[in-house]
């Protein structure tokens, strides 16, 4: 029966007329949850899909029975590839999980996001995560990435937990305990009263408790032993089969299949029934489609710890033999390690293995590659520290196989990338072992090109392209680009991305193209170049991995080109996804100099601070190591915090070697002069492109040289931004030429948007008495009274000043209102000082 629970129901009614969305139901066991959101299931009109967390359970194990329901009933072709590279991981029924060099995660997320999406189209969907509490830490993040980017109405996610939990968007409806008179309504109308007020007050309105009080009887009721005691009291009454099947679905765990069911328990359908039928009217198990569930958690733990230890042990073996999806699980718990390790092994349930192993046991594969095959596992679930370790420890244990310890060197360096970390050194040492592995020589030079070693990176691309890894065009194509010969970087390109091998390699070359042209100054090109490959990674559902990427490189022109409003747009989409690591990171400090520009370094210090950790080592070479100290730098002369943007630069100048940067050496010397802390450029500091030529045409006039120099080379760049900043400086060193220039600047200022360039501009033209309204035509003379209108004299004083007469004078006044276009002397006066005339 259900009592009670109005203002819970239209608390879910209401999450129901906002989809996309979810609710989080919270409470202690026993206290509702689940008959609550029973009930607001069954008055919905939806496809309702239910899956649950358990102690020990898989990564992803609440989700598995919602995404196979979804699948069965729609079919695996509403995602691309019919959920193979991503869904194939938790559902084996949709063929062989493919290889990507990002381990699935992604594909995973993507692809159970479409599902959700797309099903929803179809009809309503909820879907019903029980016991979140336990749930892993994957199917969490899953759960996040959901949140977070379910934008389609249709889909509402229903969630309990004993405890609250942090999820994005979701209505928390806390379940209270029951009334005293919701109490006496669950007990039914002859119930009396009396025994009512002791199981109110013995319970405290939990309403499993209010039920096993109740079953217990009267007496039972006042003197319970043990919650266990009450939770068992309906079980008792059970005559021996039910009882008997009860303790086997205890056993065999929360959901147990009627197929296991029958079979661990002997009988046949229709005496498995009669046991049933009173387990089931008792409501200590439900019945969930083809399973049997128990109405609650606390029921089943109850009715296991009742078993003895023999029991326990027989039952575990049974279920085992019956259920091979789990019979790792139930021979560990009968107590046969062998038994175990044997169904762990062909379940690839590798942490499982590792607990199990036992040297004295043959095994199909030594320890090392267990170890392997769990670090994949660990970062499949995104326990990307758990995965470093696993296969740190693999590497030591290989012994002297060196093409075994090359492909687990690879395996370290793609976790530690996801993790921001710097894996130059593991490359080396492979290709040191495996001298003929193309993809490890490919992936090698890659990374010397990121730490501007261009020489070896030219060689080892060549013998990687040579040997067959045509990936390896990627990095010649950048480093042709270098060179300053961009066509001859585009035709490589363009081979990359026809010869690609997979979709990674596809979506690298767009974003290696985006770069090289951004760095080259050539904005429009790098702008197509990177919306192109957006608009693939979307088709090929990598929008999350590689896609985040890519949008840091659109970010990134986007800003050049003064499109502050659109950057934003499309970085905080990117972080909606909830992109790995070292993706996140590259948005995070683009869209954090987005903050910077537009007058918020609050939250360019939020970004920049999240991005940090995120980037460990020499995250991607020296550029990427680089980019957040130059933002730190640049929010710290923001805020006029000179000590810190001085300890900054030291620190740069000291501990980096910055003839490797090809991005950012520059522009933190430009800050190093700023600050006056360099005043000449160290040798051998790379200059390529418009780009980095107009960088060093500003550190030159921030050391005493041409600003007019700096302006030519940022308007020949075509970077809104710097050219204001370059015009307000040389407007200070050429006085004659100074309205001209802070009036271009105010223009700039106005159309990016911008209020810190604003507030620059309107200082520089209020020092240098420059008006920033244009030309209005005046004379000599006009501008002489103007300035007399301004420090508040009237006309005959006006034409005292002068000595001119008062009709003169008046006629100036006229005609100085009509060429401003102001209808007063106060407003002149008011406009001559805003724009510097006084």
């Amino acid at each position: 029966m259900f009592v009670g629970r109005r203002a819970e129901l239209a608390a879910l009614a209401g999450a129901w007329a906002r989809t996309p969305g979810a609710a989080l139901v919270v409470g202690e066991a026993g206290i509702g949850k689940s008959r609550l959101v029973a009930e607001f299931t069954r008055q919905v009109d939806a496809l309702v899909v239910a899956g649950g967390a358990d102690p020990g359970n898989v990564a992803y194990a609440a989700f598995v029975p919602v995404l196979r329901r979804l699948v069965r009933a729609y079919g695996p072709e509403l995602v691309p590839g019919g959920g193979r590279h991503g869904l194939a991981r938790l559902l084996p029924e949709l063929g062989e999980a493919g290889e990507h060099r990002d381990l699935g995660r992604a594909r995973l997320f993507e692809e159970a996001l479409l599902l959700v999406e797309r099903a929803a189209e179809r009809r309503p969907l909820v879907l019903v995560l029980e016991d979140l509490h336990w749930a892993d830490r994957a199917g969490r993040d899953l759960l996040a990435f959901l949140l977070r980017n379910l934008t389609r109405p249709g889909p509402l996610i229903v969630a309990t937990s004993r405890e609250p939990l942090r999820l994005p968007g979701a209505t928390v409806i806390r379940v209270p305990p029951l009334a005293t008179d919701d109490v006496a309504a669950l007990l039914g109308p002859d119930a009396d009263p009396g025994e009512v007020a002791r199981i109110a007050a013995r319970s405290e309105g939990n309403p499993l408790f209010v039920e096993a009080l109740a079953e217990a009887g009267g007496a039972a009721a006042r003197t319970p032993a043990s919650l266990r005691e009450l939770l068992l009291a309906g079980a008792e009454r059970l005559g021996r089969a039910s009882l008997d099947v009860l303790r086997v679905a205890a056993v065999a765990g929360r959901s147990t299949p009627h197929e296991v069911l029958r079979s661990v328990a002997g009988l046949d359908d229709l005496a498995l029934d009669d046991a049933l039928r009173p387990v089931v009217s008792a409501r200590l198990l439900l019945v969930d489609g083809d399973a049997y569930v128990f109405r609650h958690a606390l029921i089943r733990d109850a009715v296991y710890e009742d078993l003895l230890p023999g029991e326990r042990r027989r039952l575990h073996a049974r279920c085992a033999e019956a259920w091979p999806e789990q019979a790792a699980d139930h021979w560990y718990a009968a107590g046969d390690r062998r038994r175990a390790f044997d169904a762990a092994w062909r379940a690839g349930r590798w942490e499982r293995v590792l607990d199990l192993w036992d040297p004295a046991h043959p095994a199909p594969a030594d320890h090392a590659e267990v170890l392997a095959l769990a670090a994949r596992d660990a970062l499949h679930a995104g326990d990307a520290v758990r995965a470093e370790e696993l296969a740190t420890r693999a590497l030591g244990e290989v012994g002297d196989d060196p093409l075994r310890a090359a492909r687990l060197l690879e395996l370290r360096v793609a976790i530690r990338d996801l993790l921001g970390e710097d894996g130059l050194d593991d490359l080396r040492l492979a290709v040191r072992l495996a001298p003929r592995e193309s993809r490890l020589i490919g992936a090698l030079a890659t990374t010397l090109y990121w730490n501007g070693q261009d020489a070896e990176a030219r060689a080892h691309a060549t013998a990687a392209l040579a040997l067959g890894d045509t990936p390896s065009l990627v990095t010649l194509a950048a480093l042709t680009a270098l060179d300053g010969d961009l066509d001859a970087a585009a035709t490589l390109y363009a081979r990359a991305r026809a010869s690609a091998p997979d979709d990674d390699t596809l979506l690298i070359s767009y974003a290696g193209e985006a770069d090289v042209l951004e760095a080259a100054g050539e904005h429009a090109g790098a702008e197509a170049a990177a919306r192109r490959g957006l608009a693939q990674a979307e088709h090929l559902g990598m929008v999350r991995s590689r896609g985040a990427h890519l949008a840091s490189n659109l970010g990134e022109t986007l800003v050049s080109l003064g499109r502050h409003q659109e950057a934003r747009a499309v970085l905080d989409a990117a972080l909606a996804l909830d992109p790995p690591p070292i993706h996140r990171a590259w948005v995070l400090l683009v869209r954090g100099a987005v903050a910077l520009l537009d007058g918020e370094p609050d939250a360019a210090e939020d970004l920049l601070g999240q991005a940090r950790p995120l980037m460990r080592g020499r995250s991607r070479g020296y550029d990427s190591c680089l980019e957040p100290d130059l933002l730190e730098a640049k929010l710290a002369l923001a805020r006029a915090d000179t000590g810190r943007a001085g300890r900054l630069v030291e620190h740069v100048l000291t501990e980096h070697d910055l003839t490797l940067s090809r991005r950012y050496a520059w522009p933190l010397l430009v800050v190093a002069a700023r600050l006056g802390r360099i005043h000449v450029a160290p040798a051998g500091i790379a200059t390529t492109g418009l780009v980095q030529r107009a960088h060093r045409a500003t550190f030159e006039a921030e050391c005493g040289g041409s600003w007019a120099a700096a302006v030519a080379a940022w308007r020949a760049v075509g970077q809104p931004y710097a050219l204001a900043q370059a015009l307000v400086r040389a407007a200070g060193q050429d006085r004659a030429a100074a309205g001209d220039s802070l009036r271009e600047a105010a223009a700039i200022a106005e159309r990016i948007g911008s209020p810190p360039l604003r507030r620059e501009v309107a200082a520089a033209a209020a020092a240098a008495r420059v008006s920033l309204a244009g030309d209005p035509g005046l004379s000599p003379r006009e501008l002489e009274v103007l300035r007399l209108v301004a420090e508040g004299l009237s006309n005959r004083q006006i034409a005292e000043r002068l000595f001119i007469s008062a009709r003169t004078s008046g006629v100036h006044v006229s005609n100085i209102l009509a060429k401003l276009g102001v209808a007063s002397r106060v407003e002149a006066a008011a406009l001559a000082r805003r724009d510097g005339v006084v």
